[in-house]
């Protein structure tokens, strides 16, 4: 792979390196602290050392630096590990064929037959149904599901 970009920043508050690109505001996502380039020395190193230079960031730069704050670097960490999880629980559905939101779509229960086999009814099937019945049409209009088990509009 290829040396590191002139678009990596570090944050000297919680020790976040960060990608910014050159049109971005160069402030920290974690705690909203000025960013400073990663330094020169950082530039032979490729992405598959980037842990390496992540601790190394860190022990030279980070927590020698006076506006180092432990508590941001904790939000910082907790914050990450948060996105990591909610990654891996995304990659799982995924791999599983599930869809990729967690829940899935909205379960629309009948409230006579209690079937979850359940349809909204569209827009432009209440303008045609209008259109053909008329006047006639307006109870069923009012109505925003169709079961499809017992045929109720609900």
């Amino acid at each position: 792979m290829g040396a590191m970009c002139d678009d990596r920043y570090y944050c000297k508050k919680c020790g976040a390196l960060l990608m910014i690109m050159p049109w971005e505001e160069k402030e920290c996502k974690y705690c909203g602290s000025k960013v400073f380039p990663l330094p020169k020395e950082y530039d032979k190193y490729t992405f598959d050392n980037y842990d390496k230079v992540i601790e190394d960031v860190r022990e030279k730069y980070v927590k020698t630096s006076p506006e180092y704050n432990p508590r941001s670097a904790q939000f910082r960490e907790k914050t990450q590990a948060r996105g990591r999880a909610k990654r891996a629980a995304m990659d799982a559905a995924k791999a599983a064929g599930k869809t990729s939101s967690p829940s899935g779509p909205p379960k629309v229960e009948c409230p006579y037959c209690h079937s979850t086999s359940t349809k909204k009814i569209s827009t432009l099937s209440k303008a045609a149904h209008t259109y053909m019945f008329g006047i006639f049409s307006m109870s069923r209009n009012s109505k925003n599901f169709h079961c499809n088990k017992c045929g109720a509009d609900f």
